[in-house]
């Protein structure tokens, strides 16, 4: 889980855009991106309509978020054994939009790694990438949360963030891979932040948003494929 394939993420969230029989619309335009490209795409859909999702689409499908509770009698949570049952192959942890503690988070790893199952955790800054790292989940995505469903992207606002935040995965010898997000909007945002040392991509309102979903994703998704193919 933890090689130099690292994906190119789209998290659906709660946008109106996507709602109800739209979210299978977009997400089979993932797909065709994915087959026409051989992009590794992974989709976020909201929690209510993973199993949908995955069971109607040929791609990877990831929960926005994971609890710690056990399985079992635990009412209106969204546990890994449910996510993985469901057709999920992970899950995004400590999104700024859903923070959770780090106790809480080391225990999700644990469960996640255990089930096989990826794990995409949220740094909004290199203080809390330096924490996350000891658990080392398979992904750090790191995204401070002013640029957040923004214009302004954080491979040209803080570049300096994502290379700090490789170098120091790099040298300290950390499994977990670099994911780079936050105000992701053109190509040349990609191609930033891979050269810069991330390995993946997570996307979503620039996506969500876009008047025509295939083109918008490809357009981001031919940039991923070709810049790593050059580093």
């Amino acid at each position: 889980m933890t090689d130099r394939n690292g994906p190119f993420i789209i998290n659906l969230k709660n946008y109106s855009e996507i709602s109800g029989e739209k979210a299978l619309l977009i997400a089979k335009e993932a797909e065709k991106v994915c087959l026409d490209l051989d992009v590794r795409i992974l989709l976020s859909p909201p929690q209510f309509l993973l199993a949908w999702i995955a069971k109607n689409i040929g791609i990877e499908i990831i929960a926005q978020h994971v609890d710690s509770n056990e399985i079992g009698p635990s009412t209106g949570f969204s546990i890994p054994e449910m996510i993985k049952g469901a057709g999920g192959v992970g899950s995004i942890i400590n999104h700024s939009e859903h923070p959770i503690d780090i106790t809480t988070i080391t225990k999700i790893i644990e469960k996640m790694r255990s089930l096989y199952l990826i794990s995409i955790v949220c740094a909004k800054n290199l203080d809390e990438l330096k924490v996350i790292s000891r658990i080392e989940p398979d992904f750090i995505a790191i995204e401070p949360p002013e640029l957040i469903g923004t214009k302004r992207s954080i491979s040209t606002e803080k570049p300096a963030l994502i290379k700090e935040s490789s170098a120091y995965l790099e040298t300290n010898g950390i499994k977990s891979k670099l994911i780079c997000g936050a105000g992701i909007n053109t190509a040349d945002d990609v191609r930033i932040a891979l050269k810069l040392g991330a390995v993946g991509i997570l996307a979503a309102s620039s996506i969500v948003k876009a008047d025509r979903w295939y083109d918008k994703i490809h357009s981001l998704a031919i940039a991923f494929k070709e810049t790593k193919k050059s580093i």
